[in-house]
Formats: structure tokens, sequence, C-alpha cells
């Protein structure tokens, strides 16, 4: 009873395999098929598929590969600007980053913040001590925010 079995289980996978068109294969994977779906296509296993047509699913993905460039530089040289653009960043290193230039920019920014009028950095200049040996001075006026903040309800 064995052998029977075990013939029927080999003439099934030879009449699947028989069912499998191998220019079919390369053609469905050139247009970009998975391979599960270039099984479905000929009702039979992804498993048989990987195993024994895996050269013309790697074929026809190259062939792939191949159109989509050939197909990029003809919409390129017909002026398709981001193709021109996809192609520049991944063919000549360019990129969109903007390079900020920071020097002389200290001046502006401090100005922006109120510190124009300050003798921040000035020759002659002496900073008062902000902290002292055993104790943190402070202004007047930061003083006086703080007990008004300290009053004020929650």
């Amino acid at each position: 009873m064995e052998k029977k079995t075990r013939r029927s289980v080999k003439s099934k996978s030879v009449k699947r395999k028989s069912r499998v068109n191998r220019e079919k294969v390369e053609m469905l994977s050139s247009f970009g098929c998975t391979i599960m779906e270039i099984a479905k296509f000929f009702i039979v296993d992804e498993s048989l598929i990987r195993k024994d047509y895996g050269d013309e699913v790697r074929r026809g993905k190259e062939q792939m590969k191949l159109k989509l460039r050939q197909l990029q530089w003809k919409y390129c040289e017909q002026g398709n600007t981001s193709l021109l653009i996809f192609l520049g960043k991944n063919y000549l290193n360019q990129t969109d980053k903007q390079q900020l230039d920071m020097t002389g920019n200290l001046e502006a920014v401090l100005k922006e913040c109120g510190f124009e009028d300050r003798d921040i950095g000035k020759k002659g200049t002496e900073s008062p001590e902000v902290l002292g040996s055993d104790r943190i001075s402070a202004d007047q006026k930061s003083i006086s925010d703080s007990r008004l903040d300290r009053s004020l309800p929650n």
C-alpha cells in the first residue's frame, strides 16, 4: 500500500511541475510578480517555485530592473525633473540638505534676544561675580519677581 501512495505523491508533483512553464515564470517575475503570485498563477505551492524555478525568478527580476532603468533614463532625457533629482542623488551624491553658515551670526542672535546693549565679551569689562564663596547673588528685580510669584495663588 505504501508504494502506491509514494507513486501517487510523485506523480502529483510531476503533474504540477508540468503545469509550470519556465519562460512564463521568468516573464511574470520580470513584471514584478512575487513568488507567491507566480505560484498562485500556476496553482502550485510557492516552495516548488522557490526550489525549482529560482533561477528563472532571479533572471526575471534582473530584466525588470533593466527595463526600469531604461525607462528612467528615457523620461529623464525628456526633462522629468523628479527623475533627474532622483538619479542625481543616487549617482552623483547630490543632496537636498542645506548647510547653515553660523559664523558671524552670534551677534545677530544676541541682538534678537535683547543683548545688544550689554557689554558681553567687550574688552575692559569685568563680569560680576555671580557665585560667591557661600552664597548666590542676584539683582533686585529678580528678588522682587520671585517674591511676587510666591504670593500669587496657584
